[in-house]
């Protein structure tokens, strides 16, 4: 068998294995949290959806420091439009970090989203925490040189340019 067929089998076969996973992936619920940046004592909307109607998920917020439970939620709706928007406070006492906010039923079903914990503010359940944005704005960096600097690498330059000259008529 020539490298080419080989090269096309292997490639065949790693179509039909990444085919597979997208069809058994269909339909596992997902879910959304807005802000996905929120103070200690904030509150969030957490969204579900592609869900089974009736199906009841336990809300659950994991991090390194704390596992917290934040209540239940269950999927409203008929057929594969079935979902669920519930709101949560987050816990005042709750340390900053990145969390996983997993929803889970008793079947074994899970969701997740990543949501990041702020230090509490005194103005957190009142506004959205804002988050500063990338500018467009040009940086300016001071790429200047000083002559001991500029020397060096002339130096070094000039003799690996010697030596490869060197080497060049060594072989002739």
């Amino acid at each position: 068998m020539t490298n080419a067929w080989k090269g096309a089998l292997i490639l065949a076969s790693g179509m039909a294995l990444a085919i597979a996973g997208e069809v058994l992936a269909h339909g596992e619920p997902v879910i959304v949290v807005d802000p996905a940046i929120v103070a200690a004592g904030g509150e969030v909307t957490v969204t579900g959806s592609e869900m089974e109607p009736d199906e009841t998920f336990t809300i659950i917020l994991e991090g390194t420091a704390a596992s917290v439970s934040l209540g239940e939620a269950t999927a409203t709706g008929e057929g594969e439009d079935a979902g669920f928007v519930a709101e949560y406070t987050i816990p005042a006492n709750l340390p900053p970090g990145s969390y996983i906010l997993r929803a889970t039923t008793e079947e074994g079903e899970t969701a997740a989203a990543d949501l990041t914990i702020t230090a509490p503010t005194e103005a957190a359940a009142d506004e959205p925490v804002t988050v500063q944005e990338p500018s467009g704005e040009l940086h300016v960096l001071d790429r200047g040189k000083s002559l001991p600097e500029v020397a060096g690498a002339s130096i070094v330059a000039l003799i690996a340019a010697a030596l490869g000259f060197r080497l060049i008529l060594a072989r002739e």
